[in-house]
């Protein structure tokens, strides 16, 4: 027995030192950007409109308050950081749940966990969802309890906008605070203080970085400190201690510029609003940039196809109908060619439809006659317009009269239920094609004295 003691504990004894070792190992292969991860406040970078004296966030943390939030912003920007410095300040024991892989079991875990750390050591648990978006309907129904109770705090992280993605029962219960890229300021600051960090902790790090590379490190990164400092950290070690960290040495370790847009991520609804917003502008060099940085984010031609399609109709319609044509073609070639020939019927479509008259009077005209159908009531089909050979209600005076027998293909009768006749949807503008379809439709229309 006393062998087998000793046997154990000479076991243990060189597990602890095996784990002590791999501790220390990690330790000096940790990366930069993880260094660099601040625990406190007074380190964290940018974020002035949420966390500078006197802000919603800054005031949350320095009370200790834990409230359910959710972390609106692009990616590499503190997110999941800052949720861990509230919860440290608040006394709180910080638990990371994964929307992708977790299952309904391992939600049960958490609240049998934090039911009993509450009630055996008074402590509260705030539970962390990265990609927040991704919490699918089950998944927030089984929290939602539990953020009522007081027994869960959850502060969620996405990229995607909230609005889009949660049911209304939980988002009333959050609130969501909107997060920006970090500025040049923010960023210069971040750089500079790893670069001190990694020469302390002698990792590969030339003694200067010029404002050259500098301003590389910041391009490249748009905005992004992880993949600033991951960039910073690639290039230091190909230069070496002793070497120089050089513009055209970022610009090659990057070898990619990371582009400002996220295949599923809040940006994409950004750019595909400025892409629309440039067309309706009638801008086809600015349509083209965002189309194009569109494309290079990884964004589905079929999607950006498919937009145009709907653009012709609201922005252009009956200014130029043929604009549509365009459009749908548009789709059947980018179907057929595929990328990346296919991005050159798109920017021929958006030069077109960029620099077609403009006119959404049809669109205009869609909405206040569903405004109508849902808000008045609703008349039953004139006689005259009913089909004759089902209806035998019709009397003398009743009879349909057929356009193509009067001059002009066009009679004044009237296509209305009784109680809505005289109504006017469609007012069409000056503009292309439209400007003769005014005046056509003034003629008829005033033959019905409208």
């Amino acid at each position: 027995m006393a062998e087998g003691t000793k046997i154990v504990k000479k076991s243990s004894g060189g597990g602890d030192l095996f784990k002590a070792r791999l501790e220390e190992n990690l330790e000096r292969t940790q990366a930069l950007a993880t260094r660099m991860r601040p625990s406190k406040l007074e380190d964290f970078a940018g974020q002035d409109h949420l966390l500078g004296e006197g802000r919603p966030l800054r005031k949350i943390h320095d009370s200790g308050i834990l409230a359910s939030m959710v972390f609106w912003g692009p990616p590499g920007i503190g997110k999941t950081t800052l949720a861990r410095i509230i919860a440290r300040r608040a006394g709180a024991h910080f638990e990371e749940y994964s929307a992708v892989t977790s299952k309904k079991e391992d939600i049960v875990r958490v609240v049998a966990e934090s039911e009993d750390r509450l009630s055996a050591h008074d402590k509260r648990t705030v539970i962390f969802v990265d990609e927040f978006h991704r919490f699918n309907k089950a998944q927030q129904d089984a929290f939602l309890p539990h953020l009522e109770s007081g027994l869960l705090t959850l502060i969620g992280a996405t990229t995607e906008n909230p609005y889009f993605v949660l049911n209304p029962a939980l988002r009333s219960r959050l609130s969501i605070f909107r997060f920006n890229r970090l500025d040049a300021a923010a960023m210069t600051r971040l750089a500079l203080h790893a670069a001190e960090t990694a020469r302390a902790a002698a990792l590969p790090m030339p003694p200067a970085i010029p404002q050259s590379a500098l301003d590389e490190l910041l391009l490249y990164s748009n905005g992004d400190a992880r993949v600033m400092l991951n960039l910073l950290e690639l290039a230091a070690r190909v230069a070496g201690s002793d070497g120089e960290l050089s513009a055209d040495l970022v610009r090659e370790t990057a070898g990619m510029r990371q582009l400002d847009y996220q295949r599923l991520g809040t940006d994409r609804f950004d750019m595909v609003s400025a892409f629309i917003k440039s067309m309706r502008g009638s801008d086809p060099d600015a349509a083209l940039h965002w189309m194009t940085r569109l494309l290079a984010g990884g964004e589905a031609p079929e999607f950006i196809s498919r937009r145009m399609v709907i653009f012709a109709a609201e922005d252009i319609g009956c200014a130029a109908p043929n604009a549509i044509n365009v459009a749908a073609s548009v789709v059947r070639a980018v179907e057929f060619v595929g990328m990346p020939e296919a991005r050159i019927p798109l920017a021929f479509c958006c030069v077109y439809l960029s620099t077609c008259p403009k006119s959404n009077a049809a669109y205009s005209a869609l909405k206040l006659a569903e405004a109508d159908v849902h808000d008045k009531p609703l008349g039953p089909v004139p006689l005259h317009l009913r089909n004759y050979d089902f209806t035998d209600e019709k009397e003398s005076g009743d009879e349909y009269k057929y356009p193509h027998d009067f001059p002009g293909h066009h009679t004044a009768a009237d296509y209305f239920p009784e109680e809505m006749s005289g109504t006017v949807y469609y007012s069409p503008t000056d503009q292309g094609n439209e400007a003769a379809i005014a005046r056509r439709l003034e003629s008829w229309r005033a033959k019905k004295n409208l």
